[in-house]
C-alpha cells in the first residue's frame, strides 16, 4: 500500500470517528431538553390548574360582593339613590345633552335621594340630608342645569318635588326650590309646609312682596295664629303698610298682645304721622314693661322727632342702662349730642361706640368722622372711613360718599380711585352720580370753550347721570347732576325740566338744587329770579358755592366791583374753585387789572395744566400788559390741545399783528372763519390785516361781514364809513356815518364827517 493510499484511509477513518462523536453529543443534547420541555409542561399544567382555582374563588366572592350591594340597595333607598346618582353623573358626563335616556334615569336617581326625606319635614332643616347626599344632589342639580333640564321637564311627581323642594332649600338653591314647591302646590294649594317654605325662600331672597303674597296665604289657613300676625306685622310695617296695624289690632283682641307688640303699634302711629297716639302707645308699654330697652328707644327716636331733644337724651340713656350693646341707642345719643360744641368729645365716645357695633350704617361712619374732624383729628377721621371701607368693601354707599368727599376737596384722583377699586358686581346709583360728578370736574379741568369739546368731554357725565336714574329715578341728586351738564350744554330747556324735578325730590335743606336753578336763572337773563334762589340756599348753603353764584350775578349786571368781592370771598373759602377763579380773572381785565389777572391766570394753569381756558386768560392778560410773544406761546399750545379754537386763532391773529408780522395772522383767521363763520371778531381782525397791508376793498369786505354778524360792532362800523370817506364814496359814506351815530350819537368825528358827506354831495 502506497503511503498516499494509507493516508487517505486513516483520514476517514479520523473523519468516521469524528461524526459518530458529533453524533453522540447530539442526541445527548437533544434528550435532555426533551426532559426539561416535560418538566415545564408539568409545572405549566400545574401553575394553570392553581390559576383556575383561584379564579373561582375570586369569581365566588364578587358574586357575593354584587349580592351584598343589591341587598344593600335594596334595604337602603338612600344609598341605593346615591350610588344610582354617582352612576347617572358619569353617564351625563360620558353622553350628549340631546341623549334623553340619562335624563329619565335620573329621575329615580332623584327620587331615590330624597326619599328618606318627610313632606312634613321643618323647613330649613340642616339634618334632612347627609354630607354624602346633599354633594351628589348638588352635582346632580349642577348637571341638570348644564343640561337645561327644569324640575317641570323631568316630570317629577308631588310628593317627589315636595320633598327635593326642602333638598334644595338645604342646598340653597332657590331656583330649583321654589320651582319644586310650585309643582307642589299645584297639587296641594292648602298645605301649610309648602306655604311655609315658600314663604321661608322669598324671605331669604329678600322679595318682600313675594313673601307678603305667600303670608297672606299661611293666614287663610291659619287665621289667628299671633306668629303670622306678627310676622305680617313687621312686614307690612317695613313695606309702609297701614294694614299692619290692624294685625296687631287683632293680636290685641285676641288678648296675646305683648309690649313688643304695642311697640311696634306705637312705631306705626308714629310713621303715619300721629305722634302723639304712638308716644301715648309707648308710654304705656313702658308703664307695663320698663326694663325694655328696644321701647326706651323707640321713645327717644320719637322724643327727637318731636324735637324733645333732652326728653330723648334722657330716654336713651335709660336705654344704655338696660342694655349698653345697643348701637342704635348709641348712634341717637351721638346725634342728639354731635350740635353742642361743648360735649363734641362726648359724641364722639357715643359714635365710636355705634360704629364698633355696626349700628347707624354711613350716617354713623361719616359722623364719627366728622367729629374727629372738628376735635383735629385729621388722619383720624380719615382711617375712620377707610377702615369702615375695608370691612366691607361691597359698601357702594360709602364708597360714593367717600368719593362725593373727594371731589369736594378737589382730590379727583384719588375719587377717580375709589370709584375703580368698587368690587366686580357691585352697583349703586350712588356711585354712577359720584362718576358724573367726577367727569363734570374732569370737564371743569379740559374745558376750552367751545361747544365741540365741551360735548365730548360731558357726553360721558349724562351717561352716568342716566344710569343712576336707571336705577333710581326718583333720585334727587342724580336729576340735579343731569341739570347742570344740560345747561353746560346749552340745553337750557332740558335743564329746566331736570332741576324742577330735582327740587322736589331733595329735601328743602339742601342748598345744591337752589344753587343751581339760580345758575339756569343766569342763563336765561332772569337775573331777580336767580338772585330769589340763591338767597334760598344761602339758608342752608355752601358758603364757596353762595358766593360764586352771587358773583355770577353781579357779573352779569356788570356790576364788576360786587362781582369781584363775591369771587374774592368764594376763593377765600376755597382756592381751588376753578370757575370762581376764571370768572375773577376775567373781572380784573374788565377793570384793567391785568397784572392781578395775570396772577389768577398762572394759578388756573398751574392747578389744571389741561385747561385750554386756562392759558386763554393768561394769554388774555398778557396781551392786555403788551407781552405779546409770551401770549403767542401760549395761544399755540391752546391750539394744540384744541385746534378747532376760534377764539384762540383770532387771538393768535392779533399777537401777530402786534409783533408786526402781518402776513402770519391771515392763516390763522381765515381758519377761524371757515371754523365759525359767525364770529364778528374774526372777520374785524382780519379786516384790520387788510388795512394793514393797504388792500381797503378787502378790508371793506371783511368789515361789513363783522355788522352782518354782530350789528352793534361799533368799531366795524366806523372803519366802514371811514373807507368809504377816503375813497369819496360820499353817498354810501353818509349812511355808514349815520349808523355810526345810531350807537353813539355824541360821537364828535361822525358827525363832522357826516357833515362833510353833506357837503359833498350838496356839490355834486
Amino acid at each position: 500500500m502506497d503511503p498516499i493510499t494509507a493516508a487517505f484511509g486513516l483520514a476517514c477513518i479520523a473523519a468516521g470517528g469524528g461524526a459518530g462523536f458529533w453524533l453522540k453529543k447530539a442526541d445527548e443534547r437533544l434528550t435532555g431538553v426533551s426532559e426539561t420541555a416535560l418538566v415545564l409542561q408539568q409545572a405549566q399544567a400545574a401553575h394553570f390548574t392553581h390559576l383556575n382555582t383561584e379564579v373561582a374563588t375570586l369569581q365566588h366572592q364578587v358574586n357575593e360582593m354584587t349580592n351584598l350591594v343589591s341587598a344593600l340597595r335594596a334595604t337602603n333607598p338612600e344609598m341605593h339613590g346615591a350610588i344610582l346618582a354617582h352612576e347617572i353623573i358619569t353617564a351625563f358626563e360620558s353622553t350628549q345633552p340631546g341623549d334623553q335616556t340619562p335624563v329619565r334615569q335620573a329621575l329615580s336617581a332623584l327620587e331615590s335621594l330624597v326619599s328618606p326625606i318627610s313632606t312634613e319635614a321643618s323647613v330649613g332643616d340642616e339634618s334632612l340630608l347627609s354630607a354624602t347626599s346633599a354633594s351628589l344632589l348638588g352635582r346632580l342639580l349642577a348637571a341638570f342645569d348644564g343640561r337645561a333640564t327644569t324640575p317641570t321637564e323631568l316630570g317629577l311627581n308631588p310628593v317627589a318635588a315636595h320633598k327635593l323642594g326642602h333638598a334644595s332649600l338645604l342646598l340653597a338653591r332657590f331656583d330649583w326650590a321654589e320651582s319644586c314647591f310650585g309643582i307642589a302646590y299645584q297639587s296641594s294649594p292648602g298645605n301649610a309646609n309648602i306655604l311655609e317654605a315658600l314663604e321661608h325662600i322669598a324671605l331669604l331672597k329678600g322679595d318682600d312682596e313675594v313673601r307678603r303674597h305667600w303670608l297672606e296665604a299661611r293666614m287663610t289657613v291659619h287665621p289667628d295664629q299671633p306668629d303670622l300676625l306678627r310676622s305680617h306685622a313687621h312686614l307690612l310695617a317695613k313695606l309702609g303698610d297701614a294694614e299692619a296695624e290692624r294685625d296687631v289690632l287683632r293680636l290685641e283682641a285676641l288678648g296675646v298682645d305683648t309690649a313688643a307688640d304695642r311697640s311696634l303699634l306705637s312705631g306705626l302711629r308714629a310713621r303715619a304721622g300721629s305722634r302723639s297716639e304712638a308716644l301715648e302707645a309707648i308710654e304705656q308699654a313702658l308703664a307695663e314693661d320698663p326694663h325694655q330697652a328696644a321701647d326706651w328707644l323707640s321713645y327717644a327716636q320719637l322724643l327727637d322727632e318731636e324735637g324733645e331733644a333732652g326728653k330723648a337724651h334722657n330716654a336713651v340713656e335709660r336705654c344704655l342702662e338696660l342694655d349698653r350693646q345697643s348701637g342704635e341707642a348709641w348712634g341717637l345719643l351721638a346725634q342728639l349730642l354731635s350740635p353742642h360744641a361743648n360735649r363734641a368729645k362726648e359724641a364722639l365716645k357715643a359714635a365710636t361706640h355705634a360704629v364698633a357695633l355696626d349700628a347707624g350704617g354711613t350716617d354713623l361712619v361719616f359722623l364719627k368722622s366728622d367729629l374727629q374732624q372738628a376735635e383735629g383729628l385729621v388722619t383720624a377721621a380719615e382711617e375712620t372711613l377707610e377702615k369702615a371701607l375695608l370691612k366691607n368693601p361691597a359698601n357702594a354707599e360709602l364708597r360714593a360718599r367717600m368719593a362725593g368727599r373727594k371731589l369736594l376737596e378737589g382730590d379727583l384722583e384719588p375719587a377717580q380711585k375709589l370709584l375703580d377699586e368698587t368690587p366686580f358686581g357691585i352697583d349703586h346709583a350712588l356711585l354712577h352720580v359720584v362718576e358724573g360728578r367726577l367727569h363734570l370736574a374732569l370737564c371743569d379741568r379740559a374745558r376750552d370753550g367751545t361747544g365741540q369739546t365741551d360735548a365730548v368731554l360731558l357726553a360721558d357725565a349724562v351717561a352716568s347721570f342716566e344710569g343712576a336714574l336707571k336705577m333710581d329715578r326718583e333720585l334727587g341728586v342724580a336729576w340735579l347732576g343731569l341739570a347742570r351738564t344740560k345747561r353746560l350744554l346749552n340745553n337750557l330747556e332740558g335743564a329746566s325740566e331736570d332741576i324742577d324735578r330735582a327740587m322736589r325730590l331733595l329735601p328743602p335743606q339742601d342748598p345744591s338744587a337752589s344753587a343751581e336753578a339760580a345758575l339756569l336763572a343766569i342763563e336765561h337773563n332772569d337775573l331777580s329770579t336767580a338772585t330769589k334762589h340763591i338767597d334760598a340756599a344761602d339758608v342752608h348753603g355752601n358758603a364757596v358755592t353762595v358766593a360764586y353764584v352771587r358773583g355770577n350775578i353781579a357779573l352779569q349786571r356788570a356790576e364788576f366791583e360786587d362781582a369781584l368781592g363775591h369771587y374774592t370771598s368764594a376763593l377765600n373759602q376755597g382756592p381751588n374753585h376753578i370757575r370762581a377763579r376764571m370768572n375773577r380773572c376775567s373781572v380784573l381785565m374788565a377793570l384793567n387789572q391785568p397784572k392781578k389777572a395775570l396772577d389768577d391766570a398762572q394759578i388756573l394753569v398751574d392747578l389744571a395744566p389741561s385747561l385750554v381756558l386756562a392759558r386763554l386768560r393768561r394769554s388774555e392778560a398778557l396781551m392786555q400788559l403788551g407781552e405779546w410773544g409770551q401770549a403767542r406761546d401760549d395761544l399755540k399750545m391752546a391750539l394744540e390741545e384744541s385746534p378747532h379754537h376760534y377764539q384762540a386763532l383770532t387771538k393768535l391773529a392779533s399777537c401777530y399783528m402786534a409783533l408786526e408780522r402781518p402776513e402770519r395772522a391771515e392763516a390763522p383767521l381765515n381758519e377761524a372763519i371757515r371754523l365759525q363763520p359767525n364770529y364778528a371778531p374774526a372777520w374785524h381782525q382780519r379786516g384790520m390785516m387788510y388795512l394793514d397791508i393797504n388792500r381797503n376793498e378787502n378790508a371793506l369786505d371783511d368789515f361789513q361781514a363783522t355788522v352782518r354778524c354782530d350789528g352793534s360792532h361799533f368799531d366795524a362800523r366806523l372803519r366802514i364809513a371811514a373807507i368809504f370817506h377816503q375813497s369819496e364814496r360820499f353817498d354810501q359814506a353818509e349812511q355808514a356815518w349815520r349808523a355810526v351815530l345810531a350807537i353813539d350819537a355824541d360821537h364828535v368825528v361822525a358827525r363832522t364827517r357826516l357833515a362833510e358827506c353833506e357837503v359833498q354831495l350838496l356839490k355834486n
